[in-house]
C-alpha cells in the first residue's frame, strides 16, 4: 500500500493536482486498502493529498471496516441522521479547507462521478478546478503487484475447486440456482481453507439453454434437461481481487451442429492464449480469435470483446477500459499484467458458447493461471 500511494502521490506532484478525491468502492480500496462491498447509498470517499494527511470520510456503520484496514492517516465518520452526500461531502471540504488555496486542483474520477455528487462539490469549491484522474489510476492498477498475483492465482485455484463443484451438481432436471450455488458454496468453503484471513463477494452463473444468450444472467429456476447448452461461470473474489473460469458443453449427446460450435470456439480462444506475449497489442488478441472463428463462419455471432483485464472488480470502476481485448484497444501488454481470453458466439435459437480462462503475462509469454478441462462430456 505504501508502494501504491507513494506511486499515486508522484502522479499528482508531476500535474499540479493537490489531492485526489475518490469515490468508487474499487478505487477507494486500491488506494486506501478498505473493502466497501455494499455501499447501500452512504459514500464513502478517500483522500490523498499529494503531500500530507490522507483521510477516509464514510458511514458510521463501516467504521470497524475502516479503522482495520486502512493505509490512511484520519478517518471521519458520519451518521444516518443528516443527508449522506451533503453530510459527506461537508466533512470533505472541511479538511480540503486546510489548504490555505481557495483554488485548489481537485482531482476527480469525473467518468464515473454522479451528478449530485459533483453539484455538491462545486458548490463547496465554487473556485476550484477539477482534473480527470481516473485513468491514472487505471495505468497503475494494469501493473499488478506481487501481493497481487498471489490473490489472483489464489482465486484462480479456487475457480477450479468452484468449476469441479459445478459439474458434481449437474444432475437432470436440477435447477440452476441450485448448480451455482452449490459451487460458490464449495468456492467459499475452499477459501475458508486456504485463507486465514479470506474476504468474498465470489459468485457463480449457471446458465442453461437458450439462457446461455445472456451471459451476465443470474441463475434462475430453469431446469436441466438432456441435450441443454450449459455455460459453467465461477468467479472467486478474494479481497475484491476477482477470477475467473468459464466453460461451455452440452449436458447430454450433442448434436453435431453443437459440437462444432464448441470446437470452434476453443480454437478461438487457443489462437487467443497463444498470441497474449509482452509488446502486443489487445486489439491483436481480438483479430486472432476473429479470425478462427471466421474460418468456422462464426464471426457474425460475435457481440463482445474478447477479453479483459482481471484485478479489483468491486463496484463501477472494476473493468479498466486500457485492458479490455477490443479492436480499438492498442494498449500494449507487459509483465505482471493479467488478461481473461474468453472468446464466444451466440446463436439465436441455438445458444451462447464462450471459454474463458485467466492469465498472468511473463517476461517472454503468459501463463494461464486457470488450467481446466475444455472439453466436458455427460
Amino acid at each position: 500500500m505504501m508502494r501504491r500511494i507513494d506511486l499515486f502521490r508522484g502522479r499528482l506532484q508531476q500535474n499540479n493536482v493537490a489531492l485526489a478525491l475518490l469515490h468508487t468502492a474499487d478505487n477507494v480500496f486500491y488506494v486506501s486498502g478498505v473493502p466497501l462491498l455494499s455501499e447501500w447509498g452512504r459514500p464513502l470517499w478517500a483522500l490523498l493529498p499529494a503531500a500530507g494527511r490522507s483521510a477516509l470520510c464514510g458511514a458510521a456503520i463501516q467504521q470497524e471496516n475502516m479503522h482495520e484496514n486502512s493505509s490512511f492517516d484520519e478517518i471521519f465518520l458520519y451518521g444516518d441522521d443528516e443527508d449522506p452526500v451533503q453530510t459527506s461531502v461537508r466533512l470533505c471540504a472541511q479538511f480540503m479547507a486546510r489548504s490555505s488555496s481557495k483554488r485548489l486542483r481537485i482531482g476527480l474520477e469525473e467518468q464515473l462521478l454522479p451528478t449530485r455528487l459533483f453539484r455538491a462539490l462545486q458548490g463547496h469549491f465554487p473556485e476550484a478546478e477539477f482534473v480527470e484522474i481516473g485513468p491514472w489510476l487505471e495505468d497503475m492498477r494494469l501493473i499488478k503487484s506481487d501481493e497481487e498475483l498471489r490473490w489472483l492465482e489464489l482465486g484462480a485455484e479456487l475457480a477450479k475447486i468452484g468449476a469441479d463443484a459445478f459439474l458434481e451438481a449437474m444432475q437432470d432436471n436440477a435447477t440452476e440456482l441450485a448448480v451455482a450455488s452449490h459451487a460458490v458454496a464449495a468456492t467459499n468453503k475452499a477459501m475458508g481453507a486456504l485463507c486465514a484471513n479470506g474476504l468474498t463477494s465470489t459468485h457463480a452463473y449457471a446458465q442453461f439453454g437458450k439462457n446461455t444468450l445472456v451471459p451476465h444472467l443470474h441463475p434462475t429456476s430453469r431446469r436441466l434437461a438432456r441435450g441443454d447448452v450449459v455455460s459453467l461461470n465461477v468467479f472467486p473474489v478474494v479481497w475484491g481481487y476477482c477470477a475467473e473460469l468459464v466453460r461451455t458443453f452440452v449436458y447430454g449427446e450433442p448434436t453435431e451442429q453443437l459440437r462444432k460450435i464448441c470446437q470452434a470456439v476453443g480454437e478461438a480462444q487457443t489462437a487467443g492464449i497463444d498470441a497474449v506475449k509482452p509488446g502486443v497489442a489487445m486489439a491483436e488478441i481480438d483479430k486472432a480469435t476473429r479470425e478462427a472463428l471466421r474460418r468456422h463462419d462464426l464471426v457474425k455471432y460475435v457481440r463482445h470483446g474478447s477479453g479483459h483485464a482481471g484485478g479489483i472488480m468491486i463496484g463501477a470502476a472494476g473493468r479498466e477500459a486500457k485492458g479490455e481485448l477490443r479492436s480499438y484497444n492498442m494498449t500494449r501488454f507487459q509483465p505482471n499484467m493479467s488478461t481473461s481470453v474468453e472468446p464466444g458466439v451466440y446463436l439465436p435459437g441455438v445458444g451462447g458458447f464462450r471459454q474463458s480462462d485467466m492469465l498472468i503475462v511473463t517476461a517472454s509469454g503468459a501463463r494461464c493461471v486457470t488450467d481446466f478441462p475444455h472439453e466436458i462430456g455427460f
